[in-house]
């Protein structure tokens, strides 16, 4: 069988969360056939193809990734400039972000015989690629993205109006996103939730995964007053997070546990986060190789997201590194979780501190939180349940007229 996976980054674990699921999704398509990946790359990312050759029959990765330069930056264009672009087309903001003339000509003259599958992963790429046979295409969603888009503009005031510019421009994605529903002969997304908010026959929950860690120890080593965010820290709901708990929540806790300091830990630090370093209450780390001794030493696991879509595959992480996690509502979202059980849940500064600060004291609730999650990712988060999901996506399609 011949498969066409299509990513507009390289899947990778080292990359994101959306890293970690496309490098699943590729290894689970590897066992069904020879996987051509197709993925335009930046040289800074060019490294992490090493971590996708291993499953692939081919690699194409051309660096043809390119902002228009008419509406990019953001930042720098007047309001008027915007609403402008907003109305003078029903094209999703997505669409008009990149160009990728080339991209979509390369998808067409990748030559030999037409796949047997085409795989793609995100919504907004496949309004790249005019000329797929939709008969066979899978596109994962992970997430709906028009609710991510809702999200993130309540949270980033350059957008411009939320009466107009937000609601206008997630509802083109929401429009395209449903066309697309309609044509693909399956649609994945992460969670059961976003399934009933598209509501289409042929959309699958494909949940997201991690790999078990090995050999832990059987009592929790870590200290109760260190505190653990992982992510990539560039992307904007991990910087919102951070500087939201840096500076809203870490200085309520300090009053009570003045030893009490978090490992802000993740590849590619924007400024901002790089400026949160003190090398006392709060320490920013960058990438490193393996999170697992961070794991292994921090006490609590937090997750302050406020805004972004999919479910957190840093919280699995956590489970499966038996951690209590203290997470807001959203951070939690999609996941089968219980308030109490597998974690905390808090939506206030004063209430976020005061779960963490409970769990500092609590050696035993921590324990019973962690076994509680790992139990969890072991049912429904695990690689088997993962590659049962693909490959009976993939039958279901290939074995179609």
């Amino acid at each position: 069988m011949k498969i066409l996976f299509i990513s507009w980054f390289p899947p990778s674990p080292r990359f994101s969360g959306s890293g970690l699921r496309t490098f699943n999704t590729l290894r689970a398509l590897a066992s069904c056939g020879q996987v051509t990946l197709l993925a335009p790359v930046q040289e800074r990312h060019r490294a992490l193809l090493e971590d996708c050759q291993p499953w692939c029959k081919d690699l194409v990765a051309p660096d043809i990734l390119s902002l228009r330069t008419s509406i990019w930056p953001v930042d720098q264009r007047t309001r008027w400039d915007k609403y402008w672009d907003m109305i003078r087309t029903l094209e999703p903001l997505a669409l008009r972000y990149y160009d990728f003339a080339g991209f979509s000509r390369m998808v067409r003259g990748l030559g030999g015989d037409t796949p047997d599958l085409t795989w793609v992963y995100s919504s907004w790429l496949t309004g790249y690629l005019p000329y797929l046979d939709w008969q066979r295409v899978v596109v994962d969603f992970d997430t709906p993205f028009f609710r991510a888009m809702r999200r993130a503009m309540r949270h980033t005031p350059s957008y411009g109006s939320k009466i107009l510019y937000e609601n206008i421009e997630s509802w083109k994605q929401e429009l395209f996103d449903r066309r697309l529903c309609k044509r693909a002969a399956r649609v994945l997304v992460c969670s059961e939730e976003d399934r009933q908010i598209l509501g289409y026959d042929n959309v699958r929950v494909l949940p997201n995964c991690v790999d078990l860690p090995p050999n832990l120890p059987f009592e929790s080593v870590g200290d109760p007053h260190r505190l653990l965010f992982i992510g990539k820290m560039d992307y904007e709901p991990n910087i919102d997070a951070a500087l939201y708990f840096c500076k809203s929540i870490l200085p309520h806790i300090r009053e009570v546990k003045p030893r009490a300091h978090v490992y802000i830990v993740g590849r590619e630090p924007s400024e901002e986060i790089l400026a949160l370093h003190t090398g006392t209450d709060v320490f920013v780390t960058g990438a490193v190789p393996d999170a697992t001794p961070y794991y292994n030493a921090a006490g609590i696991v937090i997750v302050p997201i406020r805004f972004g879509g999919g479910t957190r595959i840093k919280i699995l992480e956590a489970f499966a590194h038996r951690k209590a996690v203290v997470s807001t509502t959203i951070g939690s979202e999609g996941l089968g979780v219980q308030q109490g059980v597998h974690l905390y849940l808090a939506d206030t500064p004063q209430d976020f501190a005061a779960r963490c600060l409970a769990l500092m004291t609590d050696e035993s609730m921590r324990g019973a939180l962690g076994m509680a999650g790992r139990e969890l990712v072991e049912s429904y988060y695990s690689q088997d349940v993962f590659q049962r999901t693909i490959h009976s996506c993939v039958s279901e399609i290939t074995s179609s007229p």
